[in-house]
């Protein structure tokens, strides 16, 4: 069976509660964006489980606090239990100084679970 619209919506969910956390500093909230086990790849190495992704967006955060990141072109594709996704991702410097930091690409899969569609991997890759 097809994603429904409501599992479509709830995947986009996770797109933006993703950026708000990593934006915000929430490394709570950014980790619990992932399966317990999940890996993600922020283009320099493989983070893997809730502590080591969460402490990543907490110190993402301290070292830039008006990074923002804005996804776009997010498509995804699946069934009732797991996904694939993509979105491109643009992220800068808010502020006065306004400057784009990077561009580039996210290629996701997802997984429902019992609290809702999550990434089991995320891996970022630079455009530059």
């Amino acid at each position: 069976m097809a994603l429904t619209t409501d599992d479509t919506t709830e995947i986009l969910q996770l797109y933006s509660r993703y950026n708000t956390a990593i934006d915000t500093g929430d490394g709570k909230a950014f980790g619990g964006c992932f399966v317990p086990e999940g890996v993600f790849d922020p283009g320099n190495g493989l983070l893997e489980g809730h502590e080591a992704i969460a402490e990543f967006g907490t110190q993402t955060h301290k070292a830039m606090p008006l990074m923002r990141h804005d996804a776009t072109n997010i498509v995804v594709d699946g069934d009732a239990e797991a996904a694939t996704g993509s979105a491109f991702l643009i992220g800068y410097l808010a502020g006065p100084e306004y400057k784009v930091i990077v561009t580039g690409r996210y290629r996701d899969t997802l997984t429902r679970t019992g609290g809702g569609w999550r990434f089991v991997e995320r891996i970022f890759s630079a455009d530059q």
